[in-house]
């Protein structure tokens, strides 16, 4: 796909300073967030992998100029933040202490939280149907608004809400709540 010259798409190919910063402040925004806390060391590495994989996908013509460019690059800056999760908690869970009680269970420390989070996460998108796993997804791990699922959708954003809801709700029956 060819972007119109003055689109800022093209202008961030070109290394316009006033679409890269601009750019930059969306991507520093989603790294910025509680959420992405525990990797705030790796957020000058994670900010120029962002900015990398924008370029790729510019370059490659993936950008749909229809939709908002602000929720594009979000959206990719919290997948690449995600996948940085994944692989910095992957390596820490092998220096995961297990409790003495034989569970298997981690021991209180460093991690234990998040890596129970990251389980039940996990656990509930298994139990989800593809629909329910997808709102999940766009609304809690992409941490996109009731408005940008909606808009991408083509659905009411009440249609949303509720349906959402139904699924936590579905979920939180199936994990025992």
């Amino acid at each position: 796909m060819q972007y119109q010259p003055e689109s800022d798409p093209a202008r961030f190919l070109r290394g316009d300073d006033e679409v890269v910063s601009l750019i930059s402040r969306w991507i520093a925004q989603v790294l910025a967030t509680a959420r992405f806390r525990a990797i705030r060391s790796h957020w000058p590495d994670l900010h120029q992998e962002v900015q990398g994989r924008l370029l790729e996908s510019f370059r490659q013509g993936r950008y749909d100029p229809a939709r908002e460019l602000r929720v594009y690059v979000q959206g990719i800056a919290r997948f690449t933040a995600f996948k940085a999760m994944s692989r910095w908690s992957t390596r820490e869970r092998g220096n995961v202490e297990v409790a003495e009680d034989g569970s298997g269970l981690p021991a209180t420390g460093s991690g234990e939280e998040n890596l129970i989070a990251c389980q039940l996460a996990r656990r509930a998108l298994e139990l989800s149907s593809g629909e329910c796993s997808g709102l999940i997804r766009a609304y809690f791990l992409e941490e996109r608004t009731y408005g940008e699922i909606a808009q991408d959708s083509g659905s009411p954003v009440g249609t949303i809400k509720s349906r959402l809801f139904r699924c936590l709700e579905k979920i939180h029956k199936e994990l025992g709540g």
